[in-house]
């Protein structure tokens, strides 16, 4: 596996040296220097960031490893071509944290005309418009790029020399904290079609090879000092497992509204042990979000209102609406199942606390990882509204909680938080938040995390 981050990082290197273009440095000089002013315009500093991340074909990564990992920083690489009516879009990161830590992804994603059972326009170059019939063929929207349908490939290997580990169930606490570090390799492909317009189907296949490191001298104690293979499942035992996921994923948009929108996805997923089955389970997962964009009418441009209007009410295009901010609504809920003598290995549970191990934000009150268990349900709430240029303001709240058992997920006995934090956002993304929670009765917790979701 070590050989292999090797080769990914010289293929970083190779695509790094051989594809740079004098363009894309163009841009970033004139964004970043010959633009900058705090007086002539606000939104020169978020155009600088987004020309920094997107820089083709490298770019600099910052991104949170794992929880406690901490913030990695390296090279990321990215290109995208076209032939015919296919896209290609090959591109990999490398992450190194200062306890060293060590993160190397490479992707490859080809997007294809898609399957549709619906009724899709079909743009002639050498004609009219023409529109396609209700029928499974292959349509081609030349205007909605993100209808296509796509193949994935990933590959990943990680390297987290710190995780955190408080024991299994709702009812931890926080003496019970021990440390392990986690090696962790990945291998998969995605096969995805939008087969209407508001939904799409998909299929993943990963493999996973996971392993424990011990962590000597340690604030805290190791895992296998504080716990067994009784209480830590999967401790002390390297086990490769594939999973197979079937998905279904639903967009829906609120008549009038662009801002307006619910996205669910419901998956099922196998997971098997190679060799044997005492670590192989199925989990159930449905994750729905809904934005709300809170727009009101405006009068004038933003050089004719004055600016505390418009700090509360952030000017969008058109000089006819301003942006009040949006409210976020996200409801998860996972339930894992096992056969007889089989069980989910502590490495592939859910958890509450912090980001998972995925990258997403969860029960932000609480320290990474305080709460683990097969299954866990979670809703938050959450309010954001844009400051000057990248910066932002987030509020929110949390709760949730952990099961050992499908039919232990109630709406009771769930831990909650609220908090307030900054955000700092580029090409419609969080790049950056820093929050403080409170409300857990477990004391203030400060926390910030770089990069979004895995």
């Amino acid at each position: 596996m070590k050989v292999a981050v090797k080769c990914c990082v010289l293929c970083l290197a190779l695509v790094t040296v051989s594809g740079v273009q004098a363009g894309t440095i163009d841009d970033l000089k004139r964004s970043c220097f010959e633009r900058a002013s705090f007086h002539e315009g606000k939104h020169w500093l978020e155009e600088c960031l987004e020309e920094i991340i997107t820089l083709q074909p490298a770019h600099p990564a910052f991104r949170t490893i794992a929880p406690g990992s901490g913030v990695g920083l390296g090279i990321g690489v990215s290109r995208l071509w076209h032939r015919g009516e296919r896209e290609f879009l090959p591109s990999g990161v490398m992450l190194v944290s200062p306890d060293g830590s060590l993160l190397a992804r490479a992707d490859f994603t080809i997007a294809l005309p898609p399957i549709s059972f619906v009724q899709v326009p079909v743009e002639d170059q050498n004609g009219p418009h023409l529109h396609g019939k209700t029928r499974l063929a292959l349509v081609v929207d030349a205007l909605d790029i993100d209808a296509k349908a796509s193949i994935s490939f990933r590959s990943y290997w990680m390297d987290a020399k710190r995780q955190d580990f408080y024991g299994i169930g709702p009812l931890t606490t926080q003496s019970g904290l021990a440390f392990y570090g986690l090696e962790q390799g990945s291998a998969g492909f995605t096969v995805n079609d939008p087969v209407t317009p508001w939904a799409e189907a998909g299929f993943s296949v990963d493999f996973f090879r996971p392993r424990i490191i011990s962590v000597p001298r340690a604030s805290r104690p190791s895992i296998e000092q504080a716990y067994n293979a009784a209480t830590a499942p999967g401790l002390g035992q390297h086990s490769d497992s594939m999973c197979y996921e079937p998905y279904v994923r639903f967009r829906f948009k609120f008549l009038g509204h662009r801002t307006h929108f619910t996205d669910l996805k419901v998956g099922y997923g196998f997971y098997q042990q190679l060799g044997q089955s005492t670590f192989s389970f199925q989990r159930l997962s449905a994750t729905s979000k809904t934005e709300y964009g809170i727009e009101l009418p405006s009068e004038g441009t933003a050089s004719h209102r004055p600016a505390w209007k418009n700090f509360l009410c952030s000017p969008l295009r058109g000089a006819r609406h301003c942006s009040m901010g949006t409210l976020t609504f996200v409801g998860h809920v996972s339930a894992a199942y096992t056969g007889a003598g089989s069980q989910v290995p502590f490495y592939f549970q859910e958890t509450l606390g912090g980001a998972d191990i995925n990258g997403n934000d969860t029960l932000r009150g609480f320290v990474d990882y305080r709460f683990r268990g097969p299954s866990r349900i979670l809703f938050q709430a959450e309010y954001r509204h844009g400051i000057w240029g990248p910066l932002g303001f987030v509020s929110f709240y949390d709760v949730g909680r952990v099961a050992q058992r499908p039919s232990d997920i109630a709406f009771e006995h769930m831990r909650h938080d609220i908090g307030v934090g900054m955000t700092i956002s580029a090409t419609n993304r969080v790049v950056m938040r820093m929050y403080v929670g409170f409300g857990t009765g477990e004391g203030i917790r400060h926390n910030y995390k770089f990069g979004g979701a895995l």
